[in-house]
């Protein structure tokens, strides 16, 4: 979802920092870098060892989950990702059969997908609620696939960060890495492809990876 139906990781950024700063943790862009697209639960288990902090986890989370609502509720998320909504609807005309898999919590994944009026084009929603391991591990994707109930080489993950194609490959699926400018530079080499935007030949790029499955 973040990074790819809607462009939330600036504000996820902003927020994040600010949280970051209200516990005491000071962080570079690299270290940052390599939490995009983790899910909360081991990424406050992980700072609240590295970092020696004294709140429980769960104290972590329930902020964050109150500070994110706010944003998606808020006029910084308006609209979807240009083109994705395009994309959404070839494919169904085609009759694929789509999911959301996403770290966010499943609250804040309805909300949005309510919010845009994306919910029509999906099937159903896996949240990094629904799993033991979050990206790089490939098991939200594998739930997909267990939900779909088809075999994990016919399917095909369109994501924006780095854990995420990680996690697209552990799984054994194709990926499509979304280069968006504000996933703050990403690596996504281990796509199948990348493209820039979800518009005219990198559309065409995505819908032909596809169907070529």
């Amino acid at each position: 979802m973040d990074g790819v139906l809607i462009d939330s990781e600036p504000a996820y950024l902003e927020m994040n920092k600010k949280l970051f700063a209200h516990f005491g943790i000071e962080m570079d862009d690299e270290n940052y870098n390599a939490l995009v697209g983790m899910p909360s639960l081991p990424m406050w288990a992980m700072l609240k060892e590295k970092y020696d902090l004294k709140n429980e986890i769960s104290d972590f989370i329930e902020l964050e989950k109150r500070r994110m609502i706010e944003i998606l509720d808020s006029e910084l998320i308006t609209k979807p990702i240009s083109g994705i909504e395009s994309l959404l609807v070839q494919l169904k005309e085609k009759n694929y059969i789509l999911s959301v898999a996403s770290s966010s919590a499943k609250a804040n994944i309805n909300f949005v997908l309510e919010k845009l009026f994306l919910e029509r084009y999906f099937d159903f929603v896996v949240s990094g609620e629904e799993v033991l391991n979050g990206k790089p591990a490939p098991d939200i994707f594998l739930k997909v696939a267990e939900r779909f109930n088809v075999e994990s080489r016919n399917c095909i993950v369109i994501e924006d960060s780095t854990n995420g194609v990680k996690a697209a490959v552990s799984a054994g699926m194709k990926s499509v890495g979304f280069k968006n400018n504000n996933s703050n530079f990403q690596d996504l080499t281990e796509a199948d492809i990348i493209v820039q935007s979800f518009e005219g030949e990198n559309l065409k790029k995505i819908i032909e990876l596809i169907d070529k499955e």
